[in-house]
């Protein structure tokens, strides 16, 4: 890990950054797991530009309280090491976990050119690619395995560990430009093929878990979120959907009824599938071309 803060801005010594950063052995201690997103927190001093960007993001997600950040932080600690998501880590054994053909086509992970000169890190969730509901959705604790490992392995690509750039203040006298966070992921669902005429008690519950997780366990790692090939006539429904997160996170959701119209919010046509309005190769080749398999 790095431990140059060199681009790091000057923190006071109460900063609340620094307070968190001193009140890490005690939730170590208390979670009994240090492992997050690919970092292992460290309690050195000066504090690591990783473990400082991971403070940082859950400072923001409670607007700078710091007794609420400890609680959050401790509460995912806990919950990772009881989910067992760093135990290959640990082992040494980083091969993901095969779910067999029951969840085939029903999610990648991309990257999509910014004229930044960035990539934003996509998830993609196929959902008209289920032909049997009760394959991927009949075990929920399966289901989510499935759905937080897709999560896990977007965020391997943000490359926290390494990380170089900090997350400034989200405070409001910080400015816009220094108030950026890179460290976010685009999630799109695409529902082409999907019936909307009522919702599977299945489909519901897991839909519900999994946000229920991600809004406890991810904070700040949305940058969008886009709900495509969604009938006009239903883009109701995604507004309901809004009322069980945050203010905050509901203002990111995007429905796209036209799936050509996708390739406009994303960047590089080259990064996008041609049926998404883009000029690239479907979504499996451009995950393998992420992961350098192609």
């Amino acid at each position: 890990m790095s431990t140059d803060q060199s681009s790091w801005p000057s923190l006071a010594e109460d900063h609340i950054l620094l307070k968190f950063h001193a009140r890490l052995p005690k939730i170590i201690e208390e979670a009994g797991h240090s492992d997050i997103w690919g970092v292992k927190l460290s309690t050195a001093e000066p504090p690591e530009f990783s473990t400082l960007i991971i403070l940082q993001k859950y400072l923001r997600s409670t607007s700078n309280d710091l007794e609420k950040s400890v609680v959050n932080l401790t509460k995912t600690l806990k919950w990772r090491k009881e989910f067992g998501l760093d135990k290959k880590k640990e082992q040494g054994t980083e091969e993901e976990e095969d779910f067999g053909p029951d969840f085939d086509g029903l999610g990648y992970v991309t990257k999509v050119g910014k004229d930044n000169g960035r990539d934003d890190i996509v998830t993609w969730n196929v959902y008209g690619a289920v032909k049997d509901l009760k394959k991927p959705f009949g075990d929920l604790q399966r289901f989510l395995r499935w759905r937080i490992g897709l999560m896990e392995k977007a965020i391997s690509y943000l490359h926290l560990e390494k990380a170089t750039i900090p997350i400034h203040d989200s405070s409001s006298t910080a400015t816009e430009t220094n108030n950026i966070d890179i460290y976010k992921i685009d999630q799109i669902h695409l529902y082409g093929g999907v019936s909307f005429l009522r919702m599977d008690p299945l489909v519901k519950s897991a839909s519900k878990a999994t946000i229920e997780i991600f809004q406890n366990h991810y904070p700040e790692l949305l940058l969008r979120k886009f709900f495509v090939q969604v009938p006009l006539i239903m883009s109701w429904m995604f507004t309901a959907i809004s009322l069980f997160v945050s203010v905050e996170t509901s203002k990111k959701f995007q429905v796209i009824s036209y799936p050509t119209n996708l390739a406009k919010e994303l960047g590089n046509p080259n990064d996008i599938p041609k049926e998404l309005g883009g000029n690239g190769p479907d979504l499996k080749m451009l995950q393998q071309r992420l992961e350098g398999k192609i």
